[in-house]
């Protein structure tokens, strides 16, 4: 819980820096002559939210820590109620005319006043404990992406004997990029599922596999969450052509490759997906329809993008069993030549159950538990392992990578979903009526606060950050009583 509440205290103090940026450039604000003050906070918890990130990561472990972020998401809290109750008497006053003494439009301008002067003096003494802790601030979204190489950069070669549970998997995939019933168009067949789940993996083993080695072309292009398409196509030409020149134009691009591709059997393979834009997409796929011949392959997390991308249906990646769990961290820490094996076997295990059929969670637990003597696997597996910090494992970093895309209120909803334990199934309707009453949903011209709800538990299915729960045909709402439920009924399950 240490985790959720950090990732809360982030995603509240960025929604209500954005509630006073609004509030800031409102015209009743310069009738109350609260502009500055506001424009204080502002400042000021922008300054706190550029130390947000070491804040989450030291509160895992550091108790002071984790008591200073509840103190700042409950100042941001008491901002935000501020606000509410600053626009709720904003209209009245608006209506008196400037410059007429009423005691009515006096008397809350002063309580307004009195309670600006004490959340700056709070917030202050917030800052302050801030800078002894000495934060490492995330200048992040000032420097370019483009500056440093992406660690999380993939390619196409994969060690095949080390792979488990994705035989099937392949399988099917290679079915469905072989059968594809396009006769004119470009095959696109997405593969989609959480982070840490295989994508990359299984779409690796389709590269190599022997079907495709004897194509004209195989490419493998790393998007990222840039998305940049003349480095998509520039990156395609430069694998199918030796030695070709960095085009400048989309244009050019576009003409090149379909004089490159035209009637080639060709297979690209577009990893790590993230861009959510329809027309971007779009003309992602009108650059690469060159040919029938042509099979793509995507992986991206999104179901969304998934279904904006494709020509073929989506390929989910179902997690893997515990079973299959433990035979990766068998593989990973080498307990197979352990003296102890008889011992370790069963508390490896236990261990396997609470990678929640990830293999990137039960590599990284593997290489963590390599090393460690029969006390250490006993203390690992009766032990909360989420809420301990992987050093040296990308599983966090690379399932947070979902949570940092989403906006500030969708990350307060998802935060929220902390408070359920994991695999408890939530009611969707009662879910959205708790968003809502919480103020986590903000209401849209286009939108209704219910709708909204909806579109967020879509996103968060989309995302695998929520699944649906299976629920039995028939759920008991008494001991000696039994209702039918219908599939359409059962609620989101946190996963």
């Amino acid at each position: 819980m240490a985790h959720v509440a950090g990732l809360l205290a982030s995603a509240v103090v960025s929604a209500v820096g954005n509630k006073l940026g609004s509030a800031i450039g409102d015209e009743v604000t310069m009738l109350w002559n609260f502009k500055d003050d506001l424009k204080d906070l502002k400042d000021t918890l922008q300054y706190m939210e550029v130390a947000l990130k070491d804040a989450e990561r030291r509160s895992v472990s550091e108790e002071l820590v984790r008591l200073w972020l509840n103190q700042l998401k409950n100042a941001a809290y008491d901002i935000s109620y501020m606000l509410d109750e600053f626009q709720a008497n904003s209209e009245p006053a608006s209506r008196k005319m400037i410059g007429k003494l009423d005691c009515f439009a006096i008397a809350p301008n002063i309580t307004m006043a009195y309670k600006m002067k004490k959340m700056r003096g709070q917030l202050r003494k917030i800052k302050e404990d801030h800078e002894s802790f000495k934060f490492t601030h995330d200048n992040s979204s000032l420097i370019s992406v483009h500056q440093f190489p992406d660690p999380r950069e993939t390619t196409s070669y994969v060690i095949e004997s080390l792979i488990i549970g994705r035989e099937k998997d392949r399988m099917n995939v290679l079915s469905l990029l072989s059968t594809s019933s396009n006769k004119e168009d470009i095959t696109i067949l997405p593969i989609c599922g959480l982070g840490g789940i295989g994508k990359t993996t299984l779409a690796q083993l389709v590269f190599n596999d022997a079907q495709f080695k004897e194509y004209d072309h195989r490419v493998w292009v790393y998007v990222s969450q840039v998305f940049d398409m003349k480095k998509i196509g520039n990156s395609i030409i430069s694998q199918v052509e030796k030695g070709s020149q960095n085009l400048d134009t989309r244009q050019l691009i576009i003409q090149h490759l379909k004089h490159l591709l035209q009637d080639k059997k060709t297979l690209i393979v577009l990893d790590d997906l993230w861009e959510t834009d329809s027309s971007q997409l779009n003309q992602l796929k009108l650059m690469l329809n060159g040919s029938s011949k042509m099979r793509v392959l995507v992986t991206t997390r999104s179901i969304d993008i998934a279904r904006k991308i494709c020509t073929v249906e989506p390929y989910m990646l179902d997690l893997l069993d515990n079973d299959m769990c433990w035979r990766i961290i068998k593989q990973n820490s080498g307990s197979e030549s352990r003296a102890d094996k008889a011992q370790v076997e069963p508390i490896g295990q236990a261990i396997a159950k609470k990678c929640g059929g990830l293999p990137l969670a039960a590599q990284a637990l593997g290489f963590l538990l390599s090393g460690m003597n029969l006390s250490d696997w006993e203390a690992m597996c009766n032990s909360d392992i989420w809420d301990e910090p992987f050093s040296d494992s990308t599983v966090l970093p690379s399932l947070k990578l979902s949570y940092n895309t989403l906006t500030p209120y969708l990350r307060l909803c998802f935060a929220y979903c902390g408070i359920f334990h994991k695999g408890h199934n939530i009611s969707k309707d009662d879910l959205i009526y708790q968003w809502i009453a919480l103020g986590f949903i903000e209401p849209s011209n286009t939108f209704s606060a219910i709708q909204l709800g909806e579109k967020y538990v879509r996103q968060f299915l989309g995302m695998s950050f929520l699944q649906h729960s299976k629920l039995p045909k028939y759920q008991s709402h008494t001991r000696d009583s039994w209702k039918p439920q219908k599939p359409s009924d059962t609620g989101p399950q946190r996963v």
